[in-house]
């Protein structure tokens, strides 16, 4: 039924829609030829501008009027103002014209034409060449009977009538001799008025208009419709018509020159002659689009029938439908009804009834709804868990069946896995990947469990923070494929050594924790930390080449009102002083190291508010050529003018920032500082200008990555050469610190010098001196001041070496001249101690000049004062 219903709607449709393709046709139609009509009248009245100009300018100029014959003797004194009058009138007809464009689709052209028309008459209004102004005229005058034409183009270019199409015609050949006709008098006026070389071609043009004008009149007249032709006659017969082709037909055909009157009466005449064609292509143009909306109203009444006709087909489709609905609504609404119910999960039994289709449909509505019963017995298993019940098993009914039955398979063996995936991810989750071992997340919950139950039972809870020693060391000459073989060893003998019910844990990189429950005593907490160590010591063998490391254990007991965070603390805080008692031991978190760490945070909040109060200064201890007596460098050395303890000496603070990024901020104001202050005594050109720095550098700042940032800035802020910059560290830096090679290369390359400071107490060998990106030696004091021929030796051993590698030698902690001489005596470059002056601030330093002691077994001189040396 509806096939035949949506075949004729389409016709309709069709039908609608050509309908309005005519109608939108015809009224494109219309409005392009009121466009055209519109934008005549502009073109008509800008061609009209032209004559007054022209007259104007041939009565201005008597030498003109006199070449083409006028006598101005006799011309009346009201002739100007009438031909301005005249051009008032007519640029008025312009404006009006341009306004009445408004609206259509030559709206934008007549504004430009406009704003070219408002530019010549100020032009011809201030006197500009008649010529010139009169060959711009033209030139808008030819665009816009081009635009016009344009218009008529496209009005014929839209499907139009018979009617519709004689119509556009005749406008179109109305406007084209009403366009040369308003030509005639301002070109014949042109070739009055230009130049006497230019005349020939002006007058050619004036023809040409002439014989454009007679031949579009003749063409009208033979083409044109009888309503058109008699509109025509009616305004081209009018006096002031019939007088303007009299004169200028005259002028085209003999050339005669015109008297004064005939001259004025043209300019006058021309305008009234013109409005008339204009009012004709006008009347010819308003029968045109009269004539090209006809279609548009048949076509709208067309349209107007065509939807009053598929509105009554809608209405008798609608009746027919509405009666076919009630015919099978009942069986179809019960239908839908026991539909909806098995859709929100009521599996009730469907009814049958109502026609055959409706029958068809309930039949295998009921047989899904058993299948799903089934299916809901089957999952009512699977919730339960019962996944290997005898239902859960047996097959579904029918293709859709199987494919039901198969996917409760694939369930049950997705929750199978799932559990299995679960498992395994708990346990990938709370374990270390590499070890096997419970990870910090789990160590934390299981010391958390373990103190729950310490609070329970009131046995105490034992925890050992095992820190491992040159672990990097393995790692940097090994490769990390062998570190991590050594821990996954490493923990296999951490997890034998304990007992069974403790816990090894891996909190990351080579820290461990094992958690013992329930702690007898300390006594037993160090008895299993020693075998732990001793554990952890025994070399592995990896591949063909053998590791060892060691290991810091500190060890914590819980207390009534410990937490879990802080036993881990205290475990670490004990870990970390075990490293630094000289790694390898076993230390135990007590009263003195809780009172220890106290002093430390309090020291830490003081210092960090020293530096940003300024309480933090430099001493400057001076260094001497130990041949000549002369200082070319200082040693910076901080101190801490600490509010209510006086100046603190820095083993009372250094300690305290080394164990944070502290020693690095205090590192980088050393830099600036120091920097800075050489910079003041340059400034001051006195004896202390011109002499070097040597600054310590703590091996924590050795291990950042900002170290050379920081010194490349002091440097740049204070504008000191790098040479004049030694940075000095420790031995053991070179050891705990993998990157410091690395970092003291750059440090080189960037022109800063290197000092090795207390050299002879760490673990660097003699044979190693080559491979050290360094410049100077700095011997500790303890070999200058310990007597004794072994001392001696010692000390020459490690000056010879020094200067076989072209290394600077400095002798610290020099308190005697029999020191002095025995250090000069065995080659030693540079010394520095009390004999010559004790560290200072920078205003007390004052140059110490002392005159060498004579080699041993002479007789010593005093001290001489000599004038400024640097050595």
């Amino acid at each position: 039924m509806l096939v035949p219903v949506a075949g004729m709607v389409t016709v309709m449709g069709l039908a609608v829609a050509d309908r309005h393709a005519a109608v939108t046709a015809a009224d494109a139609a219309a409005a392009q030829v009121r466009a055209a009509v519109a934008l005549d009248a502009v073109r008509g009245s800008v061609a009209q501008e032209v004559v007054p100009v022209l007259g104007g300018s041939v009565l201005s100029d008597p030498d003109t009027a006199a070449g083409i014959g006028l006598d101005l003797s006799g011309i009346s004194a009201l002739a100007g103002p009438a031909i301005d009058a005249q051009l008032t009138s007519v640029q008025e007809a312009t404006d009006d014209a341009v306004a009445a464009t408004a609206g259509t689709s030559a709206e934008d052209e007549a504004r430009r034409a406009a704003d070219r028309v408002d530019a010549l008459r100020a032009s011809a209004a201030a006197g500009g060449d008649a010529a010139t102004v009169f060959a711009q005229y033209r030139a808008v005058v030819d665009d816009l009977t081009t635009h016009v034409s344009a218009h008529l183009d496209a009005a014929r270019d839209q499907t139009l009538d018979g009617p519709g199409a004689r119509a556009v015609n005749d406008l179109a050949r109305a406007q084209e001799a009403s366009s040369w006709a308003s030509l005639e008098v301002p070109l014949y006026l042109g070739s009055l008025s230009v130049p006497t070389d230019q005349q020939p071609a002006a007058r050619a043009a004036f023809l040409q208009a002439w014989a454009g004008h007679q031949a579009a009149d003749a063409d009208l007249g033979a083409r044109g419709s009888a309503a058109a032709l008699a509109t025509w006659n009616e305004a081209t017969s009018q006096d002031a018509a019939s007088q303007v082709q009299a004169s200028v037909d005259a002028a085209a055909l003999s050339g005669t020159a015109l008297s004064l009157p005939q001259f004025l009466g043209l300019t006058t005449t021309n305008t009234a002659r013109d409005a008339a064609l204009r009012h004709a292509v006008e009347a010819i143009g308003e029968r045109a689009v009269q004539t090209t909306a006809r279609p548009a109203d048949r076509a709208a009444a067309d349209l107007r029938h065509l939807l009053t006709a598929c509105a009554a087909l809608l209405l008798v489709t609608a009746t027919v439908m509405v009666a076919v609905h009630r015919f099978i609504a009942s069986p179809l609404r019960r239908l839908a009804r026991q539909a909806e119910a098995v859709r929100d999960g009521e599996l009730i039994d469907v009814a049958e009834g109502g026609p055959r289709e409706v029958r068809t449909v309930a039949r295998g509505l009921s047989a899904t709804v058993a299948s799903l019963r089934r299916v809901q017995a089957q999952a009512q298993a699977v919730a339960d868990g019962d996944l290997d019940a005898e239902l859960v098993k047996e097959p579904l009914g029918g293709s859709l069946g199987a494919v039901v039955h198969s996917s409760i398979t694939q369930m049950i063996s997705a929750i199978h896995e799932r559990e299995r995936l679960q498992v395994s991810l708990a346990h990938q989750a709370s374990h270390d990947a590499l070890t096997e071992l419970p990870n910090r997340a789990q160590a934390t919950v299981l010391i958390e469990r373990a103190m729950h139950r310490s609070r329970r039972n009131g046995q105490p809870v034992g925890l050992l923070f095992v820190d491992l020693d040159h672990f990097k060391t393995v790692n940097d000459t090994l490769g990390h494929a062998a570190g991590d073989e050594l821990l996954r060893v490493v923990s296999a003998r951490m997890e034998a050594t304990v007992r069974g019910g403790d816990a090894v844990c891996r909190l990351g990189g080579d820290e461990f924790v094992v958690l013992v429950e329930p702690a007898e005593d300390h006594h037993q907490l160090v008895d299993l930390g020693h075998r732990l160590i001793a554990a952890v010591s025994e070399p592995v063998q990896i591949g063909d080449r053998t590791a060892r490391v060691g290991a810091s254990i500190g060890v914590a007991v819980s207390g009534p009102d410990t937490t879990p965070e802080r036993l881990l603390q205290d475990a670490d805080a004990a870990a970390y002083r075990a490293k630094a008692a000289g790694r390898g031991v076993v230390e135990v978190f007590d009263d003195d190291l809780r009172r220890e760490l106290a002093v430390q945070a309090a020291t830490e909040d003081a210092l960090r508010h020293a530096l940003v109060a300024g309480e933090l200064v430099l001493h400057y201890q001076p260094v001497l050529d130990l041949v000549t007596g002369r200082t070319g460098s200082v040693e910076a050395l901080v101190r801490w003018n600490r509010p209510g303890h006086g100046l603190v000496a820095p083993d009372a603070f250094i300690p305290a920032a080394e164990r944070s990024d502290l020693i690095c901020d205090l590192g980088r104001w050393a830099l600036a500082e120091a920097l800075g202050q050489l910079v003041r005594w340059d400034a001051e050109d006195g004896e202390l200008a011109g002499l070097d720095v040597a600054v310590n550098i703590s091996g924590r700042h050795l291990a950042t990555r900002h170290l050379l940032d920081d010194v490349a800035a002091a440097l740049a802020a204070a504008g000191v050469a790098a040479g004049r910059l030694t940075l000095e560290i420790t031995e053991t830096v070179l050891v705990d610190e993998p990157t410091a090679l690395d970092q003291l290369h750059a440090l080189r390359e960037l022109g800063v010098r290197i000092a090795i400071d207390d050299f002879g107490t760490g673990y660097t060998s003699i044979g190693q001196l080559p491979k050290l990106p360094v410049d100077v030696l700095k011997i500790d004091r303890s070999f200058v001041s310990t007597p004794g021929a072994g001392h001696a030796d010692l000390v020459r051993l490690v000056i010879s070496a020094a200067h076989s590698f072209d290394l600077g030698v400095v002798a610290e902690g020099v308190e005697l001249d029999a020191q002095w001489a025995d250090l000069v005596d065995a080659s030693c470059d540079s010394g520095q101690g009390f004999l010559f002056a004790r560290p200072v601030p920078a205003g007390d330093l004052v140059i110490p000049h002392r005159q060498r002691p004579v080699p041993a077994g002479g007789v010593l001189q005093e001290p001489v004062t000599r004038g400024t040396a640097s050595s």
